[in-house]
């Protein structure tokens, strides 16, 4: 008998969602990471300054990936770079208008895979499936 494994299962999973969300949002000419540092940063910025290496951390990329990434958004016009008060040296990042706009294309597709996702279980079903992930995590984290 194959044996089934929990983390193999998981990233599968996940692949399917990036792989249909990325998708829906590539007619907008968006790639998955873009989409999510739209996400991140307009959910983030009303709290705090965004930096790079917020980004680099939330999404556990290099650096010089997340350089390129921002680069390209920057000159597409989605995003900029500005300097942070308190440290000239530091470049904050701030959506533009259109970045505010993409937003909302982002957030569309987010909310109708959680509702596909959430129409598959039952209410019962959707916790246990959150609190089970959450220990897992917890215990990663560990």
């Amino acid at each position: 008998m194959k044996q089934e494994y929990i983390g193999q299962k998981i990233i599968h999973l996940s692949r399917k969602i990036d792989r249909i969300v990325g998708r829906n949002i590539s007619q907008y000419g968006l790639t998955n990471i873009q989409g999510r540092i739209i996400s991140f940063v307009y959910r983030e910025s009303p709290k705090r300054d965004i930096f790079q290496k917020d980004i680099e951390e939330r999404f556990n990329i290099r650096g010089s990936s997340v350089t390129s990434v921002l680069n390209l958004m920057e000159s597409r016009g989605i995003l900029r770079r500005a300097c942070a008060a308190e440290d000239g040296r530091c470049k904050k990042i701030l959506l533009m208008d259109k970045g505010n706009e993409l937003y909302d294309v982002v957030y569309k597709e987010l909310i109708d895979m959680e509702n596909l996702l959430s129409s598959a279980l039952t209410k019962e079903e959707e916790g246990i499936l959150k609190e089970l992930l959450d220990k897992l995590s917890k215990k990663i984290d560990d």
